[in-house]
């Protein structure tokens, strides 16, 4: 009797483990926030990074990186302190400690920066995890003065450079950049020719004055002028960042990128001389009539004339207030802009303003350099270009090229059950799997039944973050399946290296 049930017995318990698959004995694998801790402080003289790894856990010595991502990438390269050797490969146990001295970091950065820190380790149990990485803010001995914020940003030549600055910066720094940009506006051929035009208003009343003019009056004249001009700029980058609603939303959308990016390149190609972007001509000719009439009604005509003339040398100002106006665009900031803009057009109306105090021998002469200028302008307008299609580049694929759209879409057109390998490159266990398990022909014959999808996180792309957190993996190796129907089979998931005989009875066990 005894011997029958025992029997019975048996035989239910193999049917259970062959039909439907007694659930494989795995490891328990620690969470990347459990078995890595990282802290990094500032102590004396250097900052001291501590990294503490949980029993059984290793990183290699070779993944181990710092680099300062804030206000600039700069790789560092800190003595590193002598690893162990495990199966060949350099690594470290325990508690790591990473000292890097202040001047290194702070001879190169001003003001606050960002530290990072970057590694990859693996358990001893069969796991390899996903790149680590972790970011410290600190602030530098050394404040960064607006002279240092106005050079790292001239030195960026970079259009989301600085609309960031545009953003965060201060109110005074923003105004320096723009002025500084109006003052080598002022060099470009289109606004010494002004002075011609400001003369002879300034003219008209010495005549009216018995052929002379105080100086206070000519200086009220060419200051009159230069406002009007810089007001009407005001207003253009006024309405510029009204629109940012719509074109800040979509800086990433290729259908506003690529118009943007040809728009600097048109203006670059102009400002090298390839053709003129002005006023139609019949409406030149009006606006002329105008000011003609305008330039003999004292201040009020003068105001006309400095606002009417800020629109007749478009030729080529519309380059460099185009490109402007794109950068307040970006930014969003309507008030912004026409503070900007406005402070632009007083920097690029020294030179009148000079003519108005007497000191026209200060202004330099028109001449050949003044293209040069004009030149250096389109350099900066095609890097804006550049800088612009540059954001079209994907920042990263896997080799496989997967997403999480297009795993649903090969698993969905597929009539069999489906397994998933996660992998990547450096991981021993993941190699295990490669060349032990998936060759072994009784494994080879099961898999027929299945769609094998192999798929590398080694480069740990958005993708594959999102890939990974959609069904709760971190790190490699890492097996999911679906059954013929779809269905995401959650408990049959299996992390780090499985053997052979096991994974053909698992595969057994799923239809």
């Amino acid at each position: 009797m005894l011997k029958s049930i025992f029997l019975v017995i048996f035989v239910l318990v193999s049917s259970l483990y062959s039909g439907f698959g007694l659930k494989i004995s795995q490891p328990k694998f620690l969470k990347p926030s459990e078995a890595f801790h990282v802290y990094m402080v500032k102590q004396n003289d250097k900052i001291r990074t501590t990294i503490e790894l949980a029993p059984k856990i290793h990183i290699y010595q070779n993944s181990i990186s710092f680099k300062i991502t804030s206000p600039d990438n700069i790789l560092l390269k800190p003595a590193l302190p002598k690893p162990l050797l495990k199966d060949g490969d350099k690594v470290y146990e325990g508690n790591v400690t990473i000292d890097i001295p202040l001047d290194e970091i702070e001879s190169k950065v001003i003001g606050k920066y960002s530290l990072e820190i970057g590694f990859q380790g693996c358990s001893d149990a069969g796991i390899c995890y996903q790149p680590i990485v972790k970011s410290f803010e600190f602030n530098s001995s050394k404040k960064a003065t607006l002279s240092d914020k106005f050079v790292s940003l001239i030195k960026s030549g970079n259009t989301k450079d600085i609309a960031s600055a545009l953003a965060s910066e201060s109110t005074v720094f923003i105004l320096l950049v723009f002025f500084v940009a109006g003052l080598l506006m002022a060099l470009t051929p289109c606004i010494l020719p002004m002075i011609p035009i400001l003369s002879s208003i300034i003219l008209q009343q010495a005549s009216k004055d018995g052929g002379e003019v105080k100086k206070s009056t000519a200086m009220m004249i060419s200051a009159v002028y230069v406002v009007s001009m810089a007001l009407m700029y005001a207003i253009i980058g006024v309405v510029a960042g009204l629109l940012d609603f719509d074109l800040q939303a979509n800086m990433n959308n290729p259908w506003v990128i690529v118009p943007v990016a040809f728009i600097f390149l048109a203006l670059a190609l102009s400002l090298f001389g390839y053709y003129e972007i002005a006023l139609p001509t019949s409406i030149q000719a009006k606006l002329n009539r105008v000011s003609d009439g305008a330039s003999s009604k004292g201040l009020v005509g003068t105001a006309v004339m400095g606002a009417i003339s800020a629109l007749l040398v478009g030729a080529c100002t519309a380059p460099i207030i185009g490109g402007a106006i794109l950068f307040i665009v970006i930014t969003g900031k309507a008030l912004l802009g026409g503070l900007a803009l406005f402070v632009m057009g007083i920097g690029a109306g020294v030179p009148l303003l000079l003519v108005g105090a007497g000191a026209s021998k200060l202004v330099p002469k028109p001449g050949g350099w003044m293209s040069m200028v004009s030149k250096f302008f389109g350099i900066l307008m095609l890097i804006m270009a550049g800088a612009m299609l540059y954001r079209l580049i994907p920042s990263d694929t896997t080799n496989q090229g997967y997403s999480i759209n297009r795993l649903e879409q090969e698993v969905n057109a597929s009539n069999q059950p489906v397994m998933v390998d996660f992998s990547k490159a450096g991981c021993a266990s993941c190699k295990e799997l490669e060349e032990i398990t998936f060759p072994n022909p009784k494994v080879k014959e099961e898999l027929k039944r299945f769609k094998f999808i192999h798929i590398d996180v080694t480069k740990y792309t958005d993708e594959d973050k999102a890939m990974l957190k959609r069904y709760n993996l971190f790190g490699a190796p890492n097996l999911i399946f679906f059954d013929s129907k779809h269905k995401f089979l959650k408990d049959k998931s299996l992390s780090g290296f499985v053997k052979p005989e096991d994974l053909k009875k698992h595969l057994e066990s799923i239809k």
